[in-house]
Formats: C-alpha cells, sequence, structure tokens
C-alpha cells in the first residue's frame, strides 16, 4: 500500500474511535439490592411467547461492521493496484464457449481470453480415444499486460471482463467482451468470431477511451504460455516434433530447437507464432507485424516422469499499437497442421510449419509428392495401397536413373578380373592408381558413372524421409499389423528397455532391414574390397547398415519403413530383371575390348592428373631414399 492509503485508513481508525468514545452511552450503575431470606417457592415456568425481541439502539445500528471495513480496503487496495480498472477487479468468473463444427473454445470472463480449445470432430487422442485438446487448462494462461499512467503495469488475467454483446449469424459465432473503467466511456474489449467450419477465431483488440489513460509508449504484451498435451502414440517421437516456430517480418520460417530446451529474443517484428505439437498447432497472426523484442522459449517439462505433456511453450509478444489507434486485428488458429488448411489461411510461409524439408526436397514433396498422395488417397482410401503404388510410381519414374547406375556396374563388373590383377601386380599405391586409371581410360568405363544417378535420386529419397512422418493424412491410419502409420508399429512389447532401441519390435523396419540388406548384397557383390592399409572396407560397412537401420528407425512413422520396404522389393527386381532382359555382359566385354584397340587422346585434366600423380611418386620415393 502507498503512502495516500495508510493515511486514510489511519484517519478510519481515529473516526471509529470517537465515535464510540462520544456517542456511544456508558452502561448504567446497577443498585445493589438489599439481602433477604430465601423462601422456598415453587419453580415457575418461563414463557417466550410473549418476550419483547431485542432490538439495538440507533447508535449500535449505525456503527460500521468489519465486512464494510474489509470491503473499503479492498476498494483502497484494488484503487492502488489497477487505478481506472480497479472496479473490474472483482466479479464471478464464467465459461463462455465459442464453438462450431470443427472446434470448441472456452473463454473465460476472468481474464477474457482462451482457456481450452478442443478439436471436436475428425480427430482423437491415440491412446485416450478422447477429442484431441491443444493444452493442459491448469497450466494455460494467455493475458494482456497494459501500462496504467500513474500504476504502473497490470494484467488483465487478474480482472473481470463483462459480456457485452452476443450473437449467432451466417458469419458464425461472435462474441465480445469488456474490461470496464470508472470512466464508462472508457473500456477495452475483445471481440472474437468463429466462422462455420473453421479452425480460426478473429480476434480484435479494441480500446476506447484509453488515451491519456495508458502508456501506448510502452508497448501492450500479449503473454502465452501453454502446456501441450500429450496426443500421439510415441510420447518421445512426439516431443521430438514440438516447438515454437515463428515468422519475422521479412525473413522465412524459423523454429526453436524440437524436442529440447531453447530460447530466442527477436530482433525483428514477429507475423505469427506456432505452439507447435507434431500433428496440431494453436498459432497466433498479426495480419500486419507485431512489435520487435518478442521473447519465445519452449522446455520440456521438469518432471522427467511427466508422460502428459509434451512441451510448455511461452511467448512474450509486444502489440504495435500506437496512441489513438482504436483496434488491432488478430487471429488465432487452433487445428491440424494440414497443408490446404494452413495455406488457406493465407499468411506467408505458415503452411512450412509442416516440415517436408528444406529447399529442394520441401518443394518436391510440397509441389509433387503431397498432390499426388492425395489423389491416390481419394479413390483408394487405404494409405497402405497408397504407399505402395505411389512407390511404385516413384521407382517408375526414376528408372532411367536406375538404368544408367546399373549399366555402369555391369561395366565395372566386367573391368574386375583386370583391376585384380593390377591390384596384385602393383604393391605401390601410387602406381597401382596409375595403372588402373590408364585401363578406364583404354576401356572407356568410368568409376565415376555410377555416382551422377545415384545424387539424381538423393532429392527423392531424403524428401520420402522427411514425408511420411509430417504427412496428418497417415496418423491414425491402420494398416496390416500397424495400428497408426504416423507412428510406429510393433510386432513384440519386450519387457525391458533397449538403448537407442526401445521396448518393442517395429515390423515394418524389421522388413525393410532384411530387404536392405539382400539389395546392398545384389549391389555391392563385385565391390573391390579395401586393398591400402588403414583404408575402410566398403562391403563390411554395407553390410553393417542394414543392422544399423533397425536401431534408427525402430521408433520412426511406420508408414516410412514401409516406404523403404516396398522401395527396396521393387529395386531387387528392377535389378534381376535388367540382369536378365536387358544387360548382356558379354556384349559389354565385347564393346570393352574393341574400346582398347581406339587410339585414346588425353584431355588437358587427364594430362594435369597424371603430371600430379608423378610428382607425387617421385616425392614418395625420395623420401623413401633418406630413410
Amino acid at each position: 500500500m502507498d503512502r495516500n492509503t495508510i493515511i486514510g485508513l489511519f484517519l478510519m481508525l481515529l473516526l471509529i474511535v470517537g465515535y464510540q468514545m462520544l456517542f456511544v452511552p456508558d452502561e448504567p450503575e446497577v443498585p445493589v439490592q438489599p439481602a433477604i431470606e430465601q423462601v422456598e417457592t415453587a419453580p415457575q415456568e418461563t414463557s417466550t411467547d410473549n418476550a419483547t425481541p431485542y432490538e439495538p439502539s440507533t447508535s449500535e445500528a449505525n456503527m460500521p461492521s468489519m465486512d464494510s471495513l474489509r470491503q473499503v480496503m479492498a476498494m483502497e487496495e484494488n484503487q492502488s493496484r489497477f487505478g481506472i480498472f480497479a472496479s473490474a477487479a472483482s466479479g464471478s468468473n464464467q465459461e463462455l464457449v465459442l464453438e462450431n463444427e470443427l472446434l470448441t473454445t472456452i473463454i473465460n470472463t476472468k481474464g477474457g481470453t482462451f482457456a481450452s480449445a478442443v478439436l471436436t470432430k475428425n480427430y482423437r487422442q491415440f491412446w485416450g480415444k478422447e477429442p484431441i485438446s491443444l493444452w493442459d487448462p491448469s497450466q494455460h494462461s494467455i493475458n494482456l499486460w497494459l501500462d496504467v499512467i500513474g500504476k504502473g503495469n497490470i494484467n488483465t488475467g487478474e480482472l473481470y471482463f463483462e459480456q457485452a454483446n452476443r450473437y449467432l449469424d451466417e458469419g458464425g459465432d461472435h462474441l465480445e467482451l469488456r474490461l470496464n473503467t470508472s470512466d464508462p466511456s472508457s473500456y477495452l474489449a475483445f471481440h472474437y468470431s468463429l466462422a462455420p467450419n473453421s479452425y480460426s477465431v478473429d480476434m480484435t483488440v479494441e480500446m476506447v477511451g484509453l488515451g491519456g489513460k495508458v502508456n501506448f509508449g510502452t508497448a501492450p504484451l500479449i503473454e502465452w504460455k501453454s502446456a501441450g498435451w500429450h496426443n500421439e502414440k510415441g510420447l518421445e517421437w512426439e516431443r521430438q516434433h514440438s516447438a515454437i516456430f515463428y515468422r519475422e517480418q521479412g525473413k522465412g520460417r524459423d523454429y526453436l530447437s524440437e524436442g529440447r530446451d531453447d530460447e530466442e529474443t527477436l530482433e525483428e517484428p514477429l507475423n505469427w507464432v506456432a505452439f507447435k505439437q507434431n500433428y496440431f498447432s494453436a498459432i497466433l497472426i498479426n495480419p500486419g507485424s507485431f512489435k520487435s523484442g518478442a521473447i519465445l522459449k519452449n522446455n520440456l517439462p521438469l518432471d522427467e516422469a511427466d508422460t502428459l505433456h509434451t512441451m510448455m511453450y511461452e511467448a512474450r509478444v509486444p502489440l504495435d499499437i500506437q496512441a489513438g489507434q482504436s483496434s488491432t486485428p488478430l487471429e488465432w488458429y487452433f487445428g491440424p497442421n494440414d497443408y490446404k488448411k494452413l495455406k488457406a489461411l493465407e499468411v506467408e510461409e505458415v503452411d512450412r510449419i509442416i516440415d517436408y524439408g528444406w529447399w529442394i526436397f520441401g518443394w518436391v514433396n510440397r509441389t509433387m509428392v503431397r498432390p499426388i498422395f492425395n489423389w491416390l488417397y481419394t479413390y483408394i482410401g487405404s494409405v497402405g495401397l497408397v504407399i505402395i503404388i505411389l512407390t511404385f510410381l516413384i521407382k517408375l519414374l526414376l528408372f532411367p536413373i536406375t538404368w544408367k547406375n546399373f549399366l555402369s556396374s555391369a561395366k565395372m563388373r566386367v573391368l574386375k578380373p583386370e583391376l585384380d590383377e593390377l591390384t596384385s601386380k602393383h604393391k605401390d599405391p601410387m602406381e597401382k592408381q596409375q595403372a588402373q586409371m590408364a585401363l578406364y581410360r583404354q576401356t572407356g568405363v568410368s568409376p565415376f558413372a555410377g555416382c551422377l544417378p545415384t545424387l539424381l535420386q538423393m532429392p527423392i529419397l531424403y524428401a520420402m524421409f522427411r514425408f511420411f512422418p509430417a504427412h496428418i493424412t497417415l496418423r491414425g491410419k491402420e494398416f496390416l499389423w500397424a495400428d497408426d502409420l504416423g507412428a510406429y508399429d510393433s510386432i513384440l512389447k519386450l519387457p525391458f528397455d533397449i538403448p537407442l532401441y526401445g521396448d518393442h519390435v517395429s515390423g515394418f523396419t524389421l522388413m525393410m532391414a532384411v530387404s536392405t540388406f539382400f539389395y546392398t548384397r545384389m549391389s555391392s557383390a563385385n565391390m573391390p574390397t579395401a586393398s591400402q592399409p588403414g583404408m575402410p572396407n566398403m562391403k563390411v560397412i554395407m553390410n553393417l547398415f542394414p543392422f544399423m537401420m533397425l536401431f534408427f528407425f525402430n521408433n520412426f512413422a511406420a508408414g516410412l519403413s514401409f516406404y523403404y520396404f516396398i522401395a527396396n522389393v521393387i529395386s531387387i527386381l528392377q535389378m534381376l530383371a535388367i540382369k536378365k532382359y536387358f544387360v548382356n555382359e558379354d556384349k559389354i566385354r565385347a564393346k570393352i575390348e574393341k574400346n582398347k584397340q581406339k587410339p585414346k587422346k588425353e584431355s588437358s585434366f587427364q594430362k594435369r592428373l597424371q603430371d600430379m600423380q608423378k610428382v607425387q611418386q617421385e616425392k614418395t620415393k625420395n623420401q623413401k631414399r633418406k630413410k
């Protein structure tokens, strides 16, 4: 309490004491009765039927009660803390429902903002089968901080709004809440509108008659804190794909570290900020921009045993409101990370909350893979069958590259006996390399011919790696033994947890690893072993790779493992078909022999390479002589 409040309370206390001394009469003296002899008499009944009830005197009735004193003191304290908003410091909290066919939100009159957001249609928790709730209401708050002149910062989350208007029309559900002041012409209003079949709630912050009462030099600040509910099958996987995403004005989409603690203070104005939880997001959007200086944080729950929450989010976002500006439009999105729905918001790069991959990989997923996948799913209805057909189409598209790669491998197989002979003939690594390069020039075979086709396939391979875990259509879809293609599948639950592996066995991952093992064995059958000390044996590495995939993919989305399994099967079939029907190694051998007879013209690059090898060879010989 400030000095004025203390002085006021002291004066009130003096008035009460003075009133008691001056106006309340003293109790009358009771005369002493002379002693009399007690005579035994029959007891008399005391009747209260005609008793006169007690009535306080006029002076007692006018005395202030303790309740009224407490009320006066509370009003003084509210006046001291909230200034013009003191009358809104007391009231009753009411839950007002704003809803449509897809979304149900609850807005509390205390604070005037969202208490909960539930997706009532199309989506359910995996483990609880309840409608998707985006956050824990007990650990959630959206507050507006105002700098009231003469009082400092106040939090509207401590004040009670009043419902000023409520109606339904063709445009949806509309609600207006007001935070009144001591002046009827001055108030803060929140306007909400939820259109039919929409996950977006339009919000307008309106400040009426608050000029000179609220300091607009210190920007009003939205403080948003939330604890995301665990909604998916795998908690760790869900956490690894949960974080704050945002976009600064003039920059691209950015995000804090997913699945771990991170914090960022932004120097540029913010366009939007999203609390992302794998397949769902709560997004705050400003059609213009917020003021610079936003602070964003996401943290894992402090309690390691907490299995109910994914991530703890916090955003402090300054509103760019100037004196004389009456309102600021905002938009809230509470819904799925669905590309079409996010794109329909017409907010720049908000659709990139879905992490389809960066650069060309994301472009391939957004413009090619996603439309084809959705088109197939429209007519087929089974995500598992869609994955099989999509994989076949991709492998068909990549067949020319596969053909080139296999043809290069066939040439290397034909040339392998001669390469092995050179290896046994030349013990010096430099001499062996020169001899091999000379053989390649003579035969017209390039050892790097298979590298380019492999590199051309990489954008598709990596795009698929990003697509299946991010595409919400896979969420909750069953296929064979998998109960959710958007999460891991399990054919065996282990009674213990294996580090880096988990407590289950993924059937699709096991199939993928086995098919990868056979594919690598077939494709590397003629690969030479390491001939130089210290050089890695590529055959050993490639044979170990499928075993490593068991650990890496065991907790990945089942749809991704199933895709790689189908891709391996198709690749094996392609390899067998090409080898049997399209590639004649005798013809390749004859062509190589014919190339040997042709005169070879060395290119300038080859000549420089030979000169460098000769110089290096001379240096090696000189070093050996000195030793």
